[in-house]
């Protein structure tokens, strides 16, 4: 395949990513691309840009001017320089998805490198996440967690179970169970428990 013709199918495609993730900040603040397509889609954007840039710099400088060629390596310097910082805030402030179902999705969303995340529910409409509560915190960054979400749409609950290791006592590995009333994401307390639990069973 001819270089022009792999630089033509990188920067057609690029075009289209960023399409694709620029129209999906219109979608509200609640919302979100089903799968986490969206952060895929600024990543892959992100990635495919600066390549682009490159291969039509050189393009352009090829047999022109020095000073063309100056100018041109400017240009994709600073298409580099943008393209490098927007992927590093992206990745301060990256959601991932933590737990999925058919019908249900908790995205872990970033507040930064020192707060800790919020897990958040949301239900799934065909190609979109719709956001409906935020649940807790995921936790400090001395501990690491696993997560595993049941959902009891007829009871109107949800059972959380929690496995996390507290790196700061030892490494020690705690287990906690969690009920939320699935329509409006209110908690309840650990003295509930038990009857939630014989309710469920």
């Amino acid at each position: 395949m001819k270089a022009k013709t792999i630089r033509r199918i990188i920067g057609i495609t690029a075009l289209v990513l960023w399409a694709v993730a620029i129209s999906s900040l219109f979608l509200g603040e609640d919302v979100r691309m089903a799968y986490h397509l969206d952060g895929w889609v600024f990543g892959i954007a992100f990635v495919l840009t600066p390549i682009y840039a490159v291969m039509l710099t050189i393009h352009i400088g090829r047999g022109k001017h020095w000073l063309i060629k100056v100018a041109a390596w400017i240009g994709c310097a600073i298409v580099l320089y943008v393209c490098g910082v927007m992927l590093f805030v992206s990745t301060m402030f990256s959601d991932h998805r933590a737990w999925s179902n058919k019908d249900y999705v908790v995205y872990s969303e970033s507040k930064g490198w020192i707060d800790p995340n919020d897990l958040v529910l949301y239900r799934r409409e065909g190609f979109i996440d719709r956001r409906m509560y935020r649940l807790r915190c995921e936790g400090w960054r001395d501990c690491r967690e696993e997560m595993k979400y049941t959902m009891f749409d007829t009871l109107d609950l949800i059972k959380e179970e929690i496995t996390y290791t507290l790196f700061s006592e030892n490494d020690s590995i705690c287990y906690d169970t969690i009920f939320y009333r699935l329509s409006d994401g209110q908690r309840y307390g650990q003295d509930k428990n038990d009857s939630l639990l014989a309710l469920i069973k």
